[in-house]
């Protein structure tokens, strides 16, 4: 039955749209906290109110594809990863309100930045730790989630949590770099400078820990080497010229790099764990619902999806070029 691996695709493709776009928006997050200038902050802000408040739904059209297409999957891994995903959800609720909040006085205002970091911060670290979780495997017990919500607190997906953060910061400081000028570019700059090495770094460092903590993965890198051994070669060559790039003058080519570069690194991810949907534990067609569900999810995945991208293009080409220092509404 080939309804299941369209639903899995749509998935990945939803989480792949959320990780890109919320990750630059959720990468500035953190950056705020390294800018001490209040009008450069408010640059920073600036740059992703037009668009960051509709990436979400990315991950809500991952989570429902999850529920409806693979239940047993969904009823295993949201038990298995309580502790990260509320945490992550109430992180991504306390950005929203201290976005709005910073506005509305002038006072305050350096306390909501605080918090607006603060939240991003969190939110990027427990979508890494949700990410090592999966990696390192899950207990399962026939179709039941059979370990502890602490399993989550391991090494492998604090490793992978520090990964997820550098990766965000990242696409944050591209695209900071493609919206900025000046001061704040120059800033853009150094931090992409110095968070490109170590993301570059902590993907290796997962690499060659995932073995030891995941048995499945041995087994991949050598059934799948043929496809990963490119994909990670890319992958440091598309690094490489990100880093030879990070000061030209060509502002969109850096940016465009950064998103390849998340995008090999979750495609190489995806290699690794296909075709489970619960890694190295349930595939597809077994956490599978029935057919009639996956009709009506695709069906209305057809529908809903070219609105939503449709919508999301019209704000970059509304938006596009670079951020006013006074804000889009001067």
């Amino acid at each position: 039955m080939i309804l299941p691996l369209f639903s899995g695709l749509f998935a990945v493709f939803a989480l792949a749209l959320y990780v890109l776009l919320d990750g630059f928006d959720l990468g500035v997050g953190v950056l705020l906290l390294l800018q001490r200038d209040e009008g450069l902050r408010d640059r920073m802000v600036y740059s992703i109110m037009p668009t960051w408040d509709g990436n979400e739904t990315w991950l809500i059209m991952a989570g429902v594809t999850l529920l409806a297409a693979f239940p047993t999957a969904y009823g295993i891994l949201l038990p298995a990863l309580y502790l990260p995903a509320i945490a992550m959800l109430l992180a991504l609720g306390l950005r929203g309100v201290s976005f709005e909040f910073r506005y509305q006085t002038v006072a305050a205002r350096k306390k909501w930045d605080l918090i607006f970091g603060f939240g991003s911060i969190v939110a990027t670290l427990m979508q890494g730790v949700i990410l090592g979780a999966l990696v390192q495997g899950v207990s399962v017990t026939g179709d039941h989630f059979s370990g502890s919500v602490l399993d989550v607190a391991r090494p492998f997906p604090c490793l992978v949590a520090l990964l997820a953060l550098s990766g965000y910061v990242v696409l944050g400081a591209a695209w900071l770099r493609l919206k900025a000028t000046g001061e704040l570019r120059a800033f853009a700059v150094r931090a992409l400078r110095i968070s490109l090495p170590l993301f570059v770094g902590l993907v290796a460092c997962a690499a060659l820990a995932a073995p030891h903590v995941q048995a499945g993965i041995s087994a991949t890198w050598g059934a799948r080497c043929v496809a990963i051994i490119p994909l990670g070669t890319y992958f440091l060559f598309v690094a490489t010229l990100l880093m030879v790039t990070a000061s030209s003058s060509i502002d969109l080519v850096p940016f465009l790099l950064a998103l390849l570069l998340i995008g090999l690194f979750l495609t190489i991810v995806a290699v690794v764990v296909y075709p489970d949907i619960v890694p190295f534990r349930l595939t597809l067609w077994e956490a599978a619902s029935s057919t009639r569900s996956h009709v009506f999810l695709l069906v209305g995945a057809v529908f809903v999806t070219p609105v939503i991208l449709g919508y999301t293009a019209f704000a970059y080409r509304v938006f596009r070029g670079k951020t006013p220092a006074e804000g889009w509404e001067a």
